[in-house]
């Protein structure tokens, strides 16, 4: 719904690729958009250790939903949906710690999931899709568009050796983000008019984007003042494409994995703080430390951190079907999968899986409080297994 160096073919290449913070436990973890403005109530400012969360059961409303037969090593990193019998995952199969998998494209069609595998391998990153006739995949320096009757593969100029972390489509404007991974360089590129322009070059990693309402969110990391100075970052961008990097709350350590906007005065950006720095900026890696959540909003007029009880670990995926009904998925303590829900005054928390899920990743299913999470288990493992679930 991430970046940091890795060679091609390594599982960095999503999950770092979203990340320049590698978390202490465990290991390191990375990973979409839709109403009106929240009012300034429901987004408190952040306290330290107000308190923590209770240990709860796995919950009932979650269940694990059979998906086709993959091939392992088999990963879903990304899922999107228009309506209760239309739902799109993205992945790979038959991958290996040495090898990129096929990609595969799974969509939901009310009853069950069917699975397109494509001829082509690619760790891939993230998608987007704007109707089933109008599909995009990036991963790696790959770009793979469905146009409703077959696949191409565009290839956006002067952005050789980049590595593409995320995709958003909004009404035909198709924005793509990605990073120099041997340097401290993302790009923003877009696609309008049947063509792509380059519209935006900045120092800091660019993670993930949503293009909403005719904004462009784009959020990752910087660094200020050498490696102490790890910071969230988020830009943003208007149709004219001139892309400004926003002031935010000093979060030391801090980095944002997914941005969703529900509305232009209402975005959610999602992360964690802390944890082990892994070599990116050209900084090595440091003592593993402590590590939370880290959630931000936008009311139109400024981002605020919003607090949080402590005690989990980094959040990869943020959706919502309206400003009081929120949803962030990430990693738990006790190596467990967590959703953290706000419902416009507090927030809850869902023991969704009792594994740490890779790449997990969440989206509202609009027309209904449904909602789907995919993600893989075990995927250090070349037998790792991906993994679909659904909250009715």
């Amino acid at each position: 719904m991430t970046a940091l160096a890795r060679r091609p073919g390594d599982r960095l290449a999503r999950l770092a690729t979203c990340v320049v913070l590698c978390l202490a436990a465990p290991g390191c973890a990375a990973g979409r958009e839709s109403g009106r403005s929240s009012p300034a109530a429901t987004t408190p400012a952040a306290s330290a250790g107000v308190r923590t969360w209770a240990v709860e059961p796995r919950s009932e409303r979650w269940a694990q939903v059979a998906g086709p037969r993959l091939r392992a090593r088999a990963e879903l990193v990304d899922v999107v949906a228009d309506g209760p019998r239309r739902a799109w995952a993205v992945g790979f199969e038959d991958g290996a710690e040495d090898r990129e998998g096929t990609v595969i494209v799974e969509r939901w069609d009310g009853e069950q999931w069917r699975k397109t595998a494509l001829d082509r391998e690619l760790y891939v990153s993230e998608f987007d899709v704007a109707g089933p006739g109008d599909i995009w995949i990036v991963g790696d320096g790959t770009v793979l568009r469905w146009d409703g009757r077959r696949w191409s593969y565009p290839r956006p100029p002067g952005v050789r050796g980049f590595w593409f972390t995320d995709v958003s489509i909004d009404d035909g404007r198709v924005v793509l983000v990605g990073r120099d991974p041997d340097g401290d360089t993302s790009l923003a590129v877009e696609w309008t008019g049947g063509r792509f322009e380059k519209r935006a070059v900045v120092h800091g990693v660019l993670a993930a984007v949503t293009a909403r309402h005719g904004q462009v969110w784009a959020v990752g990391t910087a660094v200020r003042d050498g490696c102490s100075g790890i910071r969230p970052a988020i830009w943003h961008a208007a149709q004219d494409g001139t892309y400004t990097e926003m002031a935010l709350p000093d979060v030391p350590g801090g980095h944002l994995e997914q941005v969703w906007a529900i509305a232009p005065d209402d975005v959610w950006a999602v992360g964690g703080i802390g944890g082990e720095q892994a070599p990116s900026f050209g900084c090595r890696s440091g003592a593993a430390g402590p590590q939370e959540s880290l959630v931000m909003h936008w009311d139109g007029s400024s981002w605020q951190r919003v607090a949080l009880p402590q005690g989990d670990g980094v959040l990869t995926s943020v959706t919502a079907f309206g400003p009081g009904d929120v949803w962030a998925v990430g990693l738990g303590a006790g190596d467990t999968t967590v959703a953290l829900h706000f419902d416009g005054r507090t927030w809850t928390r869902e023991r969704i899986y009792d594994q740490p899920l890779g790449g997990v990743a969440v989206t509202a299913v609009p027309g209904t409080s449904q909602l789907w999470v995919v993600g893989a288990a075990d995927q250090e493992a070349d037998h790792g297994k991906d993994v679909i679930l659904r909250r009715r």
